[in-house]
């Protein structure tokens, strides 16, 4: 029954000291030395809390992290839908950057553009991997899987999708970019939410990442200013990107998932849970 999800309490017990042992342990103990690897360290500290609450709840590890086969179509169609979203949200940073005055500081600025610079080939599979993979395969079946699919399990579809998107954003500690982060939230929880699996959102972040890595190393590298982090990309080009965005989340949302939600509506009519029995 829906009882063996995560409610709010147990969620919220799970989340917060993953997110403070990995952002406030493991990272100021690696990161200043080895940056790449205490990445990858914190992101995979968030994962072990999931798999510790899933291994002393004897949970079913394939219903609550979504790992759900997905058409090959909708992950086809997810890729240049997450390439126009990414652009999209950056678009969108930027203008609210600008109308509200909001600027990052530039040591941070700094910090960030220094992660994401590949210097050399041999040093481009470690970037790729902190930066695009372990990211994606660690943060989406934590916040995309276990967060969501509890809330949604107890509290409805509107409470997990703004729930887990919510603590997305918040996780980055980046109040500079809450909200661009809060929509990327939504965009991926979307993505979940229709496909009824998390393998497409796991390829919308990884592509959201690389799509940014590769601005600042064509930037760096290429001397290309105009598709920069911080550089407004031609009205046409966001305008196209936006029309796509929309047109790929319509259909998106209208294709038919590999495994349903087998969704029960109880007694009372107000809260929605996952029969376990019947999913996966």
């Amino acid at each position: 029954m829906h009882a063996s999800y995560p409610r709010l309490a147990q969620i919220f017990y799970t989340v917060l000291p993953a997110l403070l042992l990995a952002q406030f342990v493991v990272w100021p103990i690696v990161g200043p030395s080895f940056p790449h690897i205490g990445i990858i360290a914190a992101e995979c500290t968030l994962l072990c809390f999931a798999a510790l609450h899933i291994r002393r709840h004897r949970l079913i590890t394939e219903d609550l992290l979504l790992l759900n086969a997905t058409p090959l179509a909708t992950l086809l169609l997810t890729i240049p839908v997450a390439i126009c979203c990414s652009l999209v949200i950056t678009e969108f940073d930027l203008y609210l950057a600008g109308i509200l005055e909001i600027a990052m500081p530039i040591s941070y600025q700094k910090n960030l553009l220094e992660l994401q610079i590949v210097r050399s080939l041999a040093d481009a599979p470690g970037e790729l991997a902190a930066l695009v993979l372990f990211p994606a395969l660690c943060e989406e079946p934590f916040f995309r899987g276990f967060v969501l699919t509890g809330l949604y399990a107890h509290y409805g579809a509107r409470w997990a999708l703004g729930g887990s998107a919510l603590l997305f954003a918040a996780s980055h500690l980046n109040p500079w970019q809450f909200l661009p982060l809060l929509l990327f939230g939504l965009f991926l929880g979307a993505l979940v939410h229709w496909t009824h699996s998390i393998y497409p959102s796991i390829l919308a972040h990884a592509l959201n990442n690389l799509v940014s890595i590769a601005g600042v190393n064509l930037q760096t590298h290429w001397g290309l200013d105009s598709i920069g982090p911080n550089q407004h990309l031609p009205i046409p080009l966001v305008l196209v990107a936006a029309l796509i965005l929309l047109i790929g989340l319509l259909l998106l949302s209208r294709q038919a998932p590999v495994i349903p939600f087998l969704i029960r509506r109880e007694s009372d009519g107000k809260k929605l849970g996952f029969d376990p029995r019947k999913i996966g």
